[in-house]
């Protein structure tokens, strides 16, 4: 039933698009999309993956406008071109000049980003050794107690196996060791004795008991040599709404008897935005789901991050293109903020990208595989990340003034229509 809810509210932008539209016009197409988008990505029930700018990742050019405003100003760029090429077919037999002044219109917003992207990439130095660890466990395995002691040996020995070519960082998927790493006496205790052999830091997903607040959390830690407590940790802030929670049901308890499932998650949400030191620099988390919300990548930036590590488990899409386009999600909020990622995928896509969304390298699907690579530093602060969202402030002024016009459009239709 929880998916059925997502699915018929997330619905409910694109009825509230259209009727809107045909209103107020084709021209506030554009700026009331972004508006929407931005509006689905707020709150506990948000799910803004199908986010219209998403699908330029492929293209570096043409996600660099992310640097400017965000995510949705690349939305409101495709939306912008897509409204000119119909203006330009349609009618068919409007004017031949009336054709060329969009066709016009079309190429210039067309250029914009190249010409951007052209003054706005530099190349990269390099800034430490990175070591990626894929394990690529079947999700169904994860929770299986006789599979427990296979996956946590096959985890330490790819460790192993990554601390051959000396990387700086060693990182592993969501919820990697299947239990609590830092109370564990079994695998806790061999990964911590391994980064003190091996001299190197782990980053892992785990679970995490929160033992003030009584509380069970999605997290992921930071395990450094010569540590005998792990202290180091980030709780998921954004939690998948009907998987890993259920909305709202804190504040409305009700909800839980109305449409709660057996098999919905009940983790607690993280509250602080944690950025962690380690050897090379100040890093922060991003927790699988948390990768597709710039706000929330913004927000560590701003407090000194400079690497985000992305740690996910993406194998519940099987053969389905959700890893993939997950993975491309996640890409933004390099450009976005200026600064590189790394992502561990328990299944894939795992990969190492720069501050200007250019994957350096990457692996395959369904693969057991350590990925070794360099890490880019990153680069200046964005505009994005100094100014957050001005674009959709900008977008909802033009929407309300467009709102208002019409209104008072026809307050003086009918004051005409009865005088």
């Amino acid at each position: 039933m929880g998916v059925t809810v997502l699915f018929a509210y997330l619905g409910l932008y694109v009825a509230v698009f259209g009727t809107v539209v045909r209103r107020l016009g084709l021209w506030t197409a554009p700026f009331l999309w972004v508006v929407l988008e931005f509006a689905r990505n707020l709150g506990q029930i948000a799910f803004p993956w199908n986010v219209l700018g998403y699908s330029m990742t492929p293209w570096i050019p043409f996600i660099q406008p992310a640097a400017l405003g965000g995510i949705w100003l690349v939305s409101g760029w495709v939306v912008l071109v897509n409204l000119l090429v119909y203006r330009m077919l349609f009618p068919w037999r409007q004017p031949a000049r009336r054709r060329l002044r969009f066709g016009a219109g079309l190429a210039v917003t067309c250029l914009l980003p190249l010409v951007f992207s052209w003054f706005h990439v530099k190349p990269t130095e390099p800034w430490f050794d990175v070591a990626i660890v894929q394990p690529n466990v079947s999700p169904y395995e994860k929770g299986d107690w006789d599979s427990r002691e296979r996956i946590q040996a096959d985890l330490l020995r790819l460790t192993r196996e990554a601390a051959v070519e000396e990387p700086d960082l060693i990182v592993y998927p969501e919820t990697a060791t299947l239990v609590d790493v830092t109370t564990s006496t079994t695998i806790g205790s061999a990964v911590r004795q391994l980064a003190e052999e091996l001299d190197v830091e782990i980053a892992t997903g785990t679970p995490l008991r929160d033992v003030p607040r009584g509380t069970w959390h999605n997290g992921a830690v930071l395990i450094s040599p010569g540590e005998d407590s792990v202290t180091r940790r980030h709780y998921k802030m954004r939690l998948v709404p009907f998987s890993e929670k259920i909305p709202y049901v804190d504040e409305v308890p009700v909800l839980r008897r109305i449409i709660g499932t057996a098999d919905m998650g009940n983790w607690d949400f993280g509250r602080e935005y944690n950025v962690l030191d380690w050897r090379k620099g100040r890093l922060s988390f991003l927790i699988c789901y948390e990768a597709i919300f710039p706000e929330l990548t913004r927000a560590f930036t701003r407090r000194g991050s400079e690497l985000l590590v992305t740690v996910t488990n993406d194998g519940w899409f099987g053969k389905l293109p959700g890893s993939h386009q997950h993975a491309e999600l996640a890409v933004v909020r390099t450009v976005e903020d200026g600064v590189p990622m790394v992502r561990s995928a328990n299944n894939g896509v795992s990969f190492i990208v720069d501050s200007y969304g250019r994957v350096l390298k990457k692996t395959p699907l369904f693969v057991q595989a350590v990925l070794h690579g360099t890490v880019p530093r990153p680069h200046g602060p964005t505009p994005y990340r100094r100014f957050g969202d001005w674009f959709v402030a900008l977008c909802g002024l033009v929407v309300l003034a467009a709102i208002v016009l019409a209104v008072v459009r026809r307050v003086r239709n009918r004051k005409a229509a009865r005088g």
